[in-house]
């Protein structure tokens, strides 16, 4: 059978951060493969339309708000909104905010840290436990093409999703043997709230800039990493565990994405780093 063919008939997935543009394309994909799936994000107004939308269109989903920087909040989200039985959680939910390395201060930080690892521990251990008990199940935690690949300015934010990276590879090691597969998707640049402001700079010429750089000549789309994540959660990738699989149309073949670059200041000889839509001028 191959993965397009497959259903996820009878099985529970969890999707997070799935009021934004990936998670949102996620969960639609899992809910049209047929299964009932929890979406979960900190935006209730954004995760209430996802949601009404897959029931106007007839599939099984479930909101449930919750804050991944909260670990009581994480509790409520499976005691409350997955219940007992999981079979696919997708670690979806991620927070990127932009500073230079001697500039970010310490909230920013921990923030970075409580979201994207500390939050994303927690939600993966409570859903392998699950499914241990359920007799195994799918994780798939989505990184970023920041985790293999330097992006300056955005240190915290690749620090955090290369620790993510390393995470899922030793859960995948320790939990194989319970028959639960652990794998990332690693994306590059992707049509999301995150990027658009970005990707917009400049009349739009760091959106050309970005397409000069990629191979494949386009900004990926949420759907193309949704199918990636489906893909690795099948039968399909039954054999695949431990993998960070890069989507990225190739960016970072061409050291992409790069947003900044540096620049001398003439006053004291000193590097800053500005965007490299003002170098391109």
């Amino acid at each position: 059978m191959s993965h397009t063919d497959e259903t996820f008939e009878g099985q529970t997935a969890l999707v997070t951060g799935a009021a934004g543009a990936i998670g949102r394309a996620v969960a639609e994909t899992f809910a049209i493969m047929g299964a009932r799936v929890v979406l979960a994000d900190r935006d209730e107004q954004g995760l209430r339309a996802a949601v009404d939308k897959l029931r106007t269109d007839g599939l099984d989903a479930t909101a449930c708000a919750f804050d991944q920087s909260n670990p009581e909040s994480i509790d409520h989200l499976f005691t409350d909104g997955v219940g007992d039985r999981l079979d696919i959680c997708v670690a979806n939910a991620g927070y990127g905010r932009v500073a230079g390395i001697l500039d970010q201060d310490l909230a920013g930080w921990r923030r970075h840290v409580d979201i994207n690892l500390t939050g994303t521990f927690l939600v993966v251990q409570a859903a392998a436990r699950r499914m241990v008990a359920g007799g195994g199940g799918a994780i798939v935690l989505n990184s970023s093409s920041a985790a293999i690949h330097s992006t300056p300015m955005f240190g915290a934010y690749a620090a955090t999703k290369a620790g993510v990276e390393m995470l899922a590879r030793c859960m995948a090691d320790e939990l194989g043997p319970s028959g639960i597969r652990v794998n990332t998707v690693c994306p590059g640049v992707v049509e999301t709230g995150m990027t658009g402001g970005l990707l917009n700079h400049a009349d739009g010429r760091m959106r050309q800039i970005m397409v000069d750089h990629t191979p494949t000549g386009r900004i990926g789309e949420p759907q193309q990493i949704a199918h990636v994540i489906t893909f690795l959660a099948s039968g399909a990738a039954d054999y695949v565990t431990g993998t960070a699989l890069l989507v990225d149309g190739g960016q970072t073949l061409r050291g992409f994405p790069r947003w900044h670059a540096p620049s001398r200041n003439s006053a004291n000889g000193s590097n800053t780093w500005q965007l490299i839509t003002e170098e391109s001028r």
